[in-house]
């Protein structure tokens, strides 16, 4: 198990050269259950303009020090209307508004604490669609034997 943890944090240090790469711990429960409080992830800052489902890092329209991890709910011209997964303990697009899609920040990460659930998160962008064909491609082989 700790291999892939130590390939992660060498290939996201790698790529902070180039790439704006920050380390979060996640401190309430809007984003349950996808992500707990405690949650320690590396997220990775992912070029691309956001879509519906996409994981994003946006400033706090009102506290804007404080930084927000959400969910692309919808995308209207140059607004993004972001939302927890968890709406009754979020405070989101539905409280401040839609942020201007410059605002926020598409991003995958790697929960890498607690370690019993660490793994890929903000899996709805093109991280899901790799493991859905790559699961459909397993389940094919395993069929054949």
């Amino acid at each position: 198990m700790r291999t892939p943890i130590i390939i992660v944090l060498l290939a996201t240090a790698a790529a902070g050269a180039r790439h704006r790469v920050r380390h979060v711990v996640v401190a309430g429960t809007s984003m349950l259950p996808t992500l707990a409080p405690g949650d320690r992830l590396v997220l990775l800052r992912v070029v691309g303009r956001p879509r519906v489902g996409h994981l994003v890092v946006a400033a706090d329209p009102r506290v804007p020090r404080r930084l927000l991890l959400k969910r692309v709910h919808a995308v209207a011209g140059d607004r993004v209307d972001v939302r927890g997964d968890n709406p009754s303990a979020s405070t989101d697009s539905r409280t401040f508004g839609p942020v201007p899609v410059g605002a926020v920040a598409r991003c995958i990460g790697w929960r890498y604490a607690p370690v019993g659930r660490s793994g890929y998160v903000g899996a709805t962008g093109p991280i899901s669609g790799w493991r859905a064909r790559r699961d459909r491609r397993r389940s094919r082989r395993s069929g054949r034997r």
